[in-house]
């Protein structure tokens, strides 16, 4: 469930809502590739629907839709503890799909709220043999910016929390907001990592209290304490943690397809909840976030690009586009190599940068349903 904090304007969370009911569009079963098999889910207070569900492998399409519950408001499809695909935000009365190409095996439907959160699925059938060359190349490009992100992760984190272990509250603030932009560019396959991700970047709702660290607690710290006090092990633990993600980020399992869907999920994230301000609530600084996110979704698409170039050029040009309109859209708020803080932009500015996200969002949710075999 998205959750609104307490803190924010209420305009900022009438526009958040606003976005969330773009959130849920989602490609459509016409969008389909040919012969694909649609499952279709709904979100209940029970949980997913139905609990159980057979499908002959291959392309399959996921159309869920939530029926009227608030308990339940995302799905995800997992092989053991890996997210293949998913679809988040979707409040009561949205539906949205996403398409996977799936070898025979057993899978987990995820229903995190439900009375009972997890289904099976069980793909039946002949397999589809290894990914094509053209879909390991693709892989392979987005690997390469995978690793380069993770990298430069490394060595922003460590003066970050160099300035925080010698309690250089002013320093430390100055390096928050850049050390986290490596982080946010690779987002589309962050829960590849598993509990790396809520260790790195949970929020304060995201998790227990107990469980509260990684950037975001060091960020309540510096903004809301005024203080570098009680920080040192969370930042030691925070650079071991991406350093981890550093050495995984080199071996992890990719497909195309899953970059493609995780690109369109982070972005729906944005124009339906980080749009609020909620992520960088005490630092101010979700512009960053929110160029970032972009970037990295930008990346993730570039890299199955030329799949997507042989089954539909056009909608490969709309989608570039729909990049550039965006990157214009925050321009007015750059400010030397950032942007002013969040809480300088009207209703009006949110709003336009929603509507912008959400239309980028749109097209891009198209393309994992062409470019899976």
């Amino acid at each position: 469930m998205t959750r609104f904090p307490s803190h924010l304007p209420l305009a900022a969370v009438a526009v958040g809502a606003v976005a969330l009911l773009a959130a849920g569009c989602g490609s459509s079963s016409e969008d389909a590739p040919p012969g694909a098999e649609t499952l279709a889910i709904e979100l209940t207070d029970a949980g997913c629907l139905p609990a159980s569900a057979k499908v002959a492998a291959g392309p399959i399409v996921f159309e869920a839709e939530n029926t009227g519950t608030t308990a339940v408001t995302e799905i995800e499809v997992m092989d053991g503890s890996k997210i293949l695909g998913e679809k988040e935000n979707l409040a009561d009365g949205l539906a949205g799909s996403f398409t996977l190409t799936l070898d025979p095996g057993k899978y987990t439907i995820y229903c995190p709220g439900g009375e009972t959160e997890r289904g099976a699925l069980t793909v039946t059938g002949k397999g589809s043999g290894p990914a094509s060359a053209a879909e390991k190349e693709a892989v392979s490009r987005y690997r390469r910016y995978l690793e380069q992100n993770t990298a430069e992760l490394v060595e922003t984190t460590e003066p970050f929390v160099a300035a925080v272990l010698a309690g250089d509250l002013a320093r430390a603030k100055a390096l928050y907001g850049p050390a986290r932009v490596p982080y946010e560019r690779i987002e589309p396959v962050a829960e590849s990592f598993g509990d790396l991700d809520p260790r790195i970047d949970a929020r304060a709702n995201d998790v227990p209290p107990s469980e509260f660290e990684g950037f975001h607690r060091i960020e309540k710290a510096l903004w809301a304490a005024g203080t570098t006090a009680g920080m040192k092990p969370l930042a030691e633990q925070l650079l071991a943690d991406v350093k981890e993600l550093q050495q995984k980020a080199r071996k992890v399992d990719l497909e195309a397809a899953q970059i493609a869907n995780g690109a369109n999920e982070l972005l729906g994230e944005v124009s339906a909840s980080k749009i609020t301000g909620e992520e960088e609530r005490y630092s101010h600084t979700d512009l960053v976030d929110f160029e970032a996110n972009v970037e990295g979704a930008e990346a993730a698409f570039e890299a199955v690009e030329p799949l997507l170039s042989e089954s539909d050029p056009g909608l490969a040009d709309e989608v570039e586009s729909s990049f550039e309109d965006v990157y214009a859209a925050l321009e007015p708020y750059r400010r030397g190599n950032g942007f002013v803080p969040y809480t300088e932009l009207t209703e009006a500015d949110t709003r336009k940068l929603a509507q912008e996200i959400d239309a980028l969002a749109e097209e891009l949710s198209q393309v994992p349903a062409q470019i899976v075999s």
